[in-house]
């Protein structure tokens, strides 16, 4: 068998020498014997070339770890044939490592074979689901410009989930601070900001009047008014709006918005423009425009003014809590000693009555010291 292997070989290599690699001749024989059991039945004319074709798959497995010549083969069949036989052993034929150990091979057994057949490959057990082919609709639909209808449900929606803080003015917030904080009452600048929002964004939408498009600035007036008259009323037990407490007080808001526009600092990442818009100067009849607007709509019946009470009451509570926090802290507290504390009267040396004891000592001492020591008399030295 060996021998006929070889010849084989050298009739592929006809430049070769006589003297074979013998990792060559063991993979042909290997590839021989594999082939009989895998494919067992050759048609006669398949039969003849069965182990040239073995040997032909052998050199070109090896060709280049080996660097053997040029192949030129020769079947003894016809080549239409040989083609044939030669792709159909090399795809069945294992592509075993350039060196084999042995020229044995190890043919498994009649029942692990056919458990081979009756055992499903690992692609068999678990298909992957393929993809399916994008249609002409879901390809184009990326590059396709949406409706003016799909744009304008798209742009309400972002608005209906934006913050209420982003849909009133920025300049708002920070002039209904500084308002109440030059007027000392910057415990309301919550409770007015609130009601800016109630009455600008209801329910989270904006406001259906058109008054307040234009007047934001008259309504932080008017809303400001109000508040400090209901603050005067709870504190002072009644105190009615007339002309005598309206004009003043008309006056004084109206010379802090003019503050308040004047010093309120614009943030860094903010534009002059984009901040101040909705802002204007107004005067006295505007602001009584604004009063009387505010009276006829019914936009001081929400909680946020009815809670100025609450506000003003937990204010008081908490001032009068920490005034009587403070006297308790001004009073001298006496030391209180436990029977298990280490400090105890016997080792606390620096009580007021040891100090006391001790200056008493310390200024009999320094008497007895002077007593002692006699007067230095002075000796004159004649020159």
């Amino acid at each position: 068998m060996s021998r006929q292997i070889e010849q084989a070989l050298l009739s592929l290599m006809p430049t070769y020498g006589s003297d074979l690699p013998p990792s060559l001749v063991e993979l042909a024989g290997s590839l021989l014997a594999q082939s009989r059991h895998r494919a067992s039945t050759l048609k006669a004319d398949e039969e003849i070339a069965r182990q040239y074709a073995c040997a032909h798959i052998a050199c070109e497995r090896l060709k280049t770890s080996l660097d053997l010549p040029p192949i030129a083969p020769r079947p003894p069949i016809p080549p239409r044939i040989y083609n044939r036989l030669y792709t159909h052993l090399d795809a069945i034929l294992p592509n075993a490592s350039t060196t084999l150990r042995s020229s044995r091979v190890r043919i498994p057994s009649r029942r692990i074979r056919e458990n081979a057949d009756t055992t499903p490959t690992k692609s068999q057990a678990r298909a992957v689901p393929s993809r399916g082919t994008p249609t002409k609709e879901m390809s184009l639909a990326k590059f396709r410009t949406p409706s003016r209808a799909a744009s304008a449900l798209k742009a309400r929606r972002l608005d209906v989930q934006g913050s209420r803080h982003s849909r009133v003015h920025p300049w708002i917030q920070p002039v209904i601070r500084h308002m109440c904080a030059e007027s000392g009452q910057k415990k309301l600048a919550p409770t007015i900001f609130a009601g800016i929002e109630y009455t600008l964004v209801p329910d989270g939408r904006p406001a259906e009047d058109a008054w307040l498009v234009d007047h934001v600035t008259d309504l932080v007036a008017a809303l400001y008014f109000f508040v400090m008259m209901r603050m005067r009323s709870i504190t002072s037990g009644g105190a009615e709006i007339n002309r005598e407490s309206y004009v003043p007080l008309r006056k004084e808001i109206l010379t802090l918005l003019t503050q308040a526009g004047q010093q309120v600092a614009v943030p860094a990442f903010e534009e002059d423009d984009a901040f101040w818009a909705g802002w204007r100067s107004i005067q006295s009849r505007d602001f009584d425009a604004a009063v009387a607007k505010v009276n006829e709509n019914k936009w001081l019946s929400g909680d946020w003014y009815d809670g100025i009470v609450d506000v003003l009451c937990s204010t008081d509570k908490d001032d009068v809590d920490m005034l009587e926090l403070g006297q308790e802290e001004r009073q001298t507290s006496l030391p209180t000693r436990r029977a298990d504390a280490m400090l105890q009267e016997q080792n606390d040396y620096l009580s007021e009555t040891r100090r006391a004891d001790f200056a008493a000592w310390r200024d009999e001492m320094l008497g007895k010291i002077a007593r002692a020591v006699p007067n230095q008399s002075v000796v004159k030295v004649d020159a």
